[in-house]
């Protein structure tokens, strides 16, 4: 694990090797970490690699989301301010390690004229947050972007709409650089390309409830749009399942009405 310095305050380690990427913003006196990886020992490699290159001690780490990828090394930064956003600790509410800040929208931390924004957006979990440095206009997306690969919609919080609204949030935004939840350095182009797929495919599955698909029938279905072949077997149909499922339910309470 190697904090790499993408840009003049911000490091990143985006190899793959502590399964969700993990960085972190150096502000002049203090530097706040952003996720924790998968377990203690990659947690503990980027911290010490990150260590060794800024001069403002680690003092916050922001969690974007509860999912074990991102959350299994915060025992390294247990002597840090762990900050969520308020649903993270009703999902993770048996866990050891909780928060000792969380927010319900929006979070500003403030050193010297500069500023780190955690927003809290939803959509891939309930408590899925974004960390945005404007000095820097680089976003931590969290999981909303899994880059270059097919993403993760097993959660059973999962709802595309509100993924959709991020995403739309993100292109009014003034970004130059992203730090994906997974995968490569990217840029507003990965941002359009999953909107793209997102809302193609949810107004299919709205099309094919509507007419009473079965959910066998929806996997079998062939014509959802191209995009990024799977990070690992089954994280497709497993999108797809969740995705018919929210809309089924959907309908379910319209009827109702």
């Amino acid at each position: 694990m190697n904090a790499e310095k993408i840009g003049e305050r911000v490091y990143a380690d985006t190899s793959g090797e502590g399964k969700g990427n993990i960085g972190a913003i150096e502000l002049p006196n203090f530097t706040v970490a952003v996720d924790s990886t998968i377990s203690r020992k990659t947690a503990l490699a980027f911290r010490s690699s990150l260590e060794s290159k800024v001069q403002s001690p680690v003092r916050n780490l922001v969690i974007t989301h509860y999912h074990a990828d991102h959350t299994l090394g915060i025992p390294v930064f247990k002597d840090c301010d762990i900050i969520a956003s308020n649903p993270y600790k009703r999902l993770r509410r048996t866990a050891t390690y909780q928060p000792t800040l969380t927010f319900e929208r929006t979070l500003v931390l403030e050193d010297e004229g500069l500023s780190v924004e955690i927003v809290h957006v939803g959509g891939h979990t309930k408590d899925s947050s974004y960390v945005y440095f404007p000095h820097e206009k680089t976003l931590f997306s969290g999981d909303i972007i899994f880059a270059k690969t097919f993403f993760y919609a097993g959660d059973r919080t999962f709802d595309p709409e509100v993924w959709s609204d991020a995403l739309r949030h993100f292109l009014e935004m003034d970004i130059h650089k992203i730090v994906p939840g997974h995968g490569p350095l990217c840029d507003k182009e990965e941002i359009r390309t999953y909107l793209e797929f997102f809302d193609t495919t949810s107004s299919i599955m709205k099309k094919l409830v509507k007419e009473g698909a079965s959910e066998k029938q929806v996997l079998r279905y062939n014509k959802f749009p191209a995009f990024y072949p799977e990070y690992r077997e089954g994280i497709k149909k497993l999108a797809f399942v969740n995705w018919y499922r929210f809309y089924k339910k959907k309908e379910r309470k319209t009827r109702k009405q």
